[in-house]
């Protein structure tokens, strides 16, 4: 008959964790998952912040292409903090304003034959704020008024 090995105690790395060794591996792994979501909103913030921007640049546009009709047409085209309407533009831009300025200048040109011009025009500028009042864009357009349009 054969006789079964006594048990032995084990060594103290057989047992497992300890309750303290899993409390340190759960706190290193909160921190690294707290980063890591700290990351995916900044990455998210970041993400609105370029959509809103390319989304202002587009509006801008539209606005100056507007503001160079008006000055065409010999009527103002500034405008203070406009809120932008979300109904025409994307709603990412709600809470923005649009200002357009418009400065007049003369600028001047020079021919193939040597002879230069002084033309009048109008510097137009567009700009769109955040709520926050931050500049999200800045665009400008130089028109040339109808003053320099009729002249030879």
């Amino acid at each position: 008959m054969t006789h079964p090995c006594p048990r032995t105690p084990h060594p103290r790395a057989h047992r497992g964790l300890t309750f303290i060794e899993v409390l340190i591996a759960s706190a290193i792994l909160s921190v690294a998952a707290l980063a890591a979501l700290e990351l995916l909103s900044r990455s998210d913030a970041a993400s609105l912040f370029a959509r809103r921007q390319a989304l202002a640049a587009v509006e801008a546009e539209r606005i100056l292409s507007e503001a160079a009709d008006a000055v065409k047409a010999e009527r103002s085209a500034a405008r203070e903090d406009e809120p932008l309407d979300v109904s025409s533009s994307a709603e990412a831009l709600g809470g923005c304003t649009a200002r357009v300025r418009e400065v007049r200048e003369e600028i001047s040109l020079s021919h193939g034959n040597g002879a230069r011009a002084r033309v009048p025009v109008v510097r137009v500028v567009a700009e769109i704020h955040d709520p926050e009042g931050r500049t999200l864009v800045s665009l400008e357009r130089i028109v040339p008024t109808a003053a320099a349009e009729g002249a030879p």
